[in-house]
């Protein structure tokens, strides 16, 4: 389009509608049936031929078909003398409900139109109806008809939201005491639109006088960028690769240090790569289709005339086909970044629909400045990411003193032992080199050189001696190669329609190289973390559960939207640019004050210290400078680092509420809780009063002089509960402001009471814009397979960990995971072939291993149940204990009325647990003598029923260390006549005594001991699966049959 821009745009004041050209109005036409030529009618006549007709017209939309335009360049359609034939409607839906529906049904008719079916397709204008509770400011609470009939017409008619910039909502009612936004304006393009302008996108404007945004669809021409070089994974199998990239790599001689000599090795290696990428690959896309339409021809000519010649030349055209082809799918893997699916499954297409929806999603068409002036040209772009980047990053930190040294030690009471500290210093070996390259994770973007792990796997018996020795090198030297710490920041949008910097998410994409160096550290560091960081943060510390977080969070804000309750507070804390501003030499001396010793200091200092970074504007790398604060995301040992740092605010606030400057929450006493932590996600819990917000303020304040980290005041929020309305009106003094509920913690809802369908739609819609997305649908049935076993799964487990979800979502769920594998469609209702429960048994019973979520969810809460037996040292544990439990056996609580629906639920799986726990006895102090199954008899309340206490002298709250004595076991009679406690009499002389030698009781999870295989393992800490609670299918792991016809790999 020769950098020409085409706007379509939506005129909310006059319901008309208008095209331009690099602003300047070309023509223009209203919602009636004809087309209204303005005072630039004669600029039509130079752009070319245009005939138009309408396909239908009536009160809430009008159809504008363009069917030809030829020369260049007119109405975003046609450059450059190609021929584009588009379709665009225009909508103006009422407000009746019956007549939206009446519109959606033409949408959807449109779609099977034979014309409209296989061209681009553009549909633009006032919607007047939310598709999701996300779209509507004041967040409702129920799903409206509305939404759904909408959804299920986008559904069928193919249509999907365009890649859009601009206002999160595009019209309001303009009351000044209620008001409301919504999104319901939209830019609509099916996937033939996506794929012939994959760079166009929609603009919402400014409201100006109307009450709607005015909307538009602009075309514009991708930005041809200077490529670096970037190994391509499909060149790793071809057979000129390790014969000519052993040849050149043994007759390089670089005279150097090992870090410089293989760093210029990989330099001269590139060259190797393009002429082997050159001579077997150029134009690939062009080869594939050649070589098929030469196998095709052979095919034919076999078929006309078969002879033994003909058979040979029609192998040899399938194999260089099969070649070009694999080649052509790996190439689009790679580019398209997705992890979840491998290529041989012919995903060709899904990856290529991939590739193009990345570069939509990623694409900066336009930044706004600080003046709000929008910057559109890509060098004036680059300058202003470069600029942003060079403040951020780059940018002078306070320098820290003496007594900012002294206070941070104070600050860090968890220190590091002598045998870790020595331990943490020890010289790395190869064989720790090559285990940590050979688990980097796949299909990764590479750092500036452009290698990536795939590329050193692959080729590691030529390059790995010296890779293990430059390495090895970086450590004894304790300096590090300004090369390898290059990192070339990516920016990805954190939301729909970004148009400031900082909103774009940055990406560190660091070297192989030193992602080894750095994970070699960070794989030393990670031991040490659960023993350094308190359990109120649960973030990149083994072991440690994000949903307990959520389920205590859950119970301390339980009143906060009741009037008659005691004073209570939290602030939900947003720090601004968390990794990016904090303070180098605060990480250093903090680690200095955890007692770590000097050399393994240099060698986080030597890695932290020394970047030096690019940004990636659309495709190009541009700017050079060095950072001079911040850790980077993507380097494998910052989030240790961070979350280590993020004790210091701990412990500072820690100090203040035992001061009394902050008053404790109400239910956060005992056991003490401050604050919970995920990472930077903080809330911070009080008793509700100005004075401890303002020492909260105070705090963070401090916090911020030290490690640079600072509050978004924007983004942080305060919730109160019980205050009187002076207090509520002296609290606002402090600047903050006030969230609404229901709060939300890391996308869960934090609720008291049971989930509704408006609680949990946002799961719902996430799942469904996964399997409705275009990309899918050129999904192959394994790849639909691998979608709900990877992605849905992911999405999915975080909830079944934290909720007890509704028969009705999990069924939900369930359907749109049959209809999704056997139709590729949620809206088509394929009979299933297969049933859902036979789908959820192991393959080796016949199905295809999937999870039935009504199971899989009772799996994952009963893990929740064993965490309260076995007593981790997590808070919510302890808080449970204290609160819930009351220092009582689980298996004897009483469930209060005014419980949590969570807690209801955990409890009413005892039964059930009863059955799967079991306890080896060490000293007997923590196991109950009457309630834990630690004889073969089960828990012997249950085995000698309510008498038993009396007829053993034992009470009911006694231990099995309590029942003992310096003469032994407190036995029963040997003259009782009751079976039940002759029976017991003989297993308890059988039985050790417990000891305090014998270690603290071990509690344990399976089946019972009889019937467990010997080569489970028992503790829930190594295995937790549902093998006893699901069905059992008779098929043999042997059978070598096709499941429905298909391979069974395929499974």
């Amino acid at each position: 389009m020769g950098g020409d821009q085409f706007e379509l745009e939506e005129d909310q004041k006059q319901r008309s509608f208008f095209f331009e050209k690099n602003g300047k109005n070309l023509y223009w036409f209203t919602l009636n049936s004809s087309i209204s030529l303005g005072a630039n009618s004669q600029r039509l006549v130079d752009l070319g031929r245009i005939q138009t007709r309408f396909l239908s017209s009536g009160d809430h939309s009008a159809w504008l078909y363009v069917i030809e335009l030829r020369r260049e360049p007119g109405f975003a359609i046609t450059w450059k003398q190609c021929k584009i034939v588009m379709v665009i409607s225009f909508v103006y839906a009422v407000n009746c409900k019956a007549g939206r529906q009446l519109l959606w049904e033409d949408l959807t008719k449109l779609a099977q139109d034979l014309i409209i079916s296989k061209k681009p397709w553009a549909a633009l204008g006032d919607f007047n109806q939310i598709l999701n509770l996300s779209e509507k400011s004041t967040l409702g609470t129920r799903i409206m008809q509305g939404m759904t009939q909408l959804w299920d017409s986008l559904s069928h008619s193919g249509l999907f939201d365009i890649t859009s910039r601009g206002k999160t909502y595009t019209w309001w009612n303009n009351q000044e005491l209620n008001p409301i936004a919504k999104e319901l304006d939209r830019i609509l393009i099916n996937d033939q639109c996506q794929l012939t302008f994959p760079y166009a996108y929609g603009l919402f404007g400014d409201l100006d006088a109307s009450d709607h945004c005015p909307a538009s669809i602009i075309f514009k021409d991708g930005n041809q960028a200077k490529r670096s070089f970037m190994i391509s994974h499909f060149l790793l199998q071809h057979e000129d690769f390790l014969p000519r990239g052993a040849l050149h790599w043994q007759n390089s001689n670089m005279a150097g240090s090992s870090m410089f000599t293989l760093s210029k090795k990989l330099k001269t290696l590139k060259g190797v790569l393009r002429d082997i990428n050159m001579e077997h690959f150029s134009g690939l896309e062009l080869r594939v289709q050649e070589a098929h339409a030469s196998l095709i021809a052979c095919q034919n000519a076999f078929l006309m005339n078969p002879s033994m010649q003909l058979a040979g030349l029609e192998k040899v055209a399938h194999q260089a086909w099969l070649k070009l082809a694999e080649a052509e799918e790996k190439f689009l893997l790679q580019k398209s970044r997705v992890q979840w699916i491998d290529s041989g499954d012919c995903n060709s297409s899904f990856f290529h629909r991939t590739v193009a929806a990345r570069r939509a999603n990623n694409k900066i068409h336009y930044v706004l400045d600080s003046a709000e002036e929008r910057i559109e040209s890509l060098e004036d772009m680059q300058s202003h990411c470069v600029s942003y980047y060079i403040y951020l990053l780059g940018g002078e930190p306070r320098s820290l003193s003496e007594s900012d040294r002294t206070l941070i030690a104070s600050l860090t009471p968890l220190k590091c032992s002598d045998i870790v500290r020595l331990s943490l210093q020890e010289m790395f070996t190869p064989e720790e080199i090559k285990r940590e390259v050979f688990a980097l994770p796949s299909n990764k973007t590479p750092g500036p050189d452009g290698y990536t792990g795939e590329f050193f796997k692959r080729a590691w018996d030529i390059v790995g001696e010296d890779f293990t020795n430059a390495v090895l090198e970086c450590f004894m030297s304790g300096k590090i190669l300004k090369q390898w710490n290059c990192t070339a920041i990516t920016l990805v949008p954190k939301k729909i329609g970004v148009e400031r910097i900082r909103d774009f998410r940055p990406i560190s994409c660091c070297n192989v190289v030193y992602k080894v160096v750095s994970k070699l550290l960070a794989r030393r560091l990670e031991p040490l973390l659960p023993d350094m960081i308190v359990n109120s943060q649960s973030a990149f510390v083994k072991g440690r559960l994000l949903v307990e977080n959520v389920l205590l969070a859950s119970e301390l804000v339980q009143g906060f939207n009741k009037k008659n309750n005691s004073p209570r507070g939290l602030l939900q804390v947003d720090l601004r640019t968390a990794f990016d501003s904090i303070s180098w030499e605060f990480i250093l001396m903090m680690l200095e004050a955890a007692n770590f010793f000097v050399i393994f200091i240099n060698w986080i200092r030597n890695c932290i210290t020394t970047p030096s970074f690019s940004i990636t504007v659309n495709g190009d790398l541009c700017g050079f400078f060095p950072g001079k604060r911040g850790l980077r995301k993507g380097d494998p040992l910052c989030p240790f680092l961070f979350v280590m740092s993020m004790e210091v605010l701990g412990e500072m606030l820690k100090r203040k509420f035992k001061l009394e400057i902050i008053g404790l929450h109400p239910l956060g006493k005992n056991p003490m809780v401050t604050h919970l932590a995920f990472a930077d996600d903080i809330m911070i819990f009080f008793d509700g009063k100005e004075a401890s917000l303002a020492g909260i303020s105070k705090t963070l304040q401090d916090f911020q002089e030290l490690s640079g980290l600072g509050i978004n005041r924007n983004k942080t929020m305060l919730f109160h509960a019980g205050l009187n309305p002076q207090e509520s009106r002296s609290i606002l003094n402090l600047g903050f402001l006030i969230g609404s509920m229901p709060i939300r913690y890391l996308g869960l809802p934090l609720l008291h009471r049971r989930l509704r369908r408006s609680d949990y739609s946002p799961l719902i819609d996430k799942i469904s814009s996964r399997m409705h997305h275009w990309t899918v649908k050129s999904l192959s049935f394994a790849g639909r397979l691998q979608l709900i076993t990877s992605v849905v799964y992911i999405l999915v487990n975080f909830w079944l960990s934290a909720f007890a979800l509704p028969k009705g979502c999990l069924k939900e769920i369930q359907s749109m995971c049959t209809r999704f594998l056997w139709a590729g469609d949620l809206e088509k209702k394929a009979a299933a072939k297969v049933a859902w429960k036979d789908l959820c048994l192991p393959k080796s019973e016949g199905g295809m291993g999937l999870r039935d979520f009504v199971i899989w969810n009772k799996v994952l809460n009963l893990r929740l149940l064993w965490l309260l037996i076995s007593g981790t040292g997590s808070l919510w544990v302890a808080w449970n204990r204290e609160h819930m439990l009351k220092r009582t056996s689980i298996w004897a609580v009483e469930i209060q009325t005014n419980s949590s629906s969570m807690w209801k639920y955990i409890m009413a799986l005892q039964p059930l647990a009863k059955t799967l726990v079991t306890c080896d006895i060490g000293d007997g102090l923590s196991t109950s003598f009457w309630l834990d199954n630690w004889t073969p008899h089960g828990p012997l309340h249950d085995f000698l029923g309510p008498d038993g206490p009396r007829k053993m002298g034992i009470l009911i709250s006694g231990t099995v260390a309590q029942a003992t004595s310096s003469r032994g076991w407190r036995l029963p009679s040997p003259r009782t006549r009751s079976q039940q406690l002759l029976a017991l009499r003989n297993t308890l002389i059988n039985t050790p005594l417990p000891h305090e030698t014998r270690g603290p009781d071990c509690f344990m999870w399976g089946l019972p001991p009889q019937t467990l295989p010997s080569s489970l393992p028992r503790k829930l800490g190594t295995i937790f699966d549902q093998q006893h609670l699901r069905p059992h299918g008779t098929r043999s792991s042997s059978s070598k049959d096709q499941f429905l016809g298909m391979p069974s790999h395929f499974g």
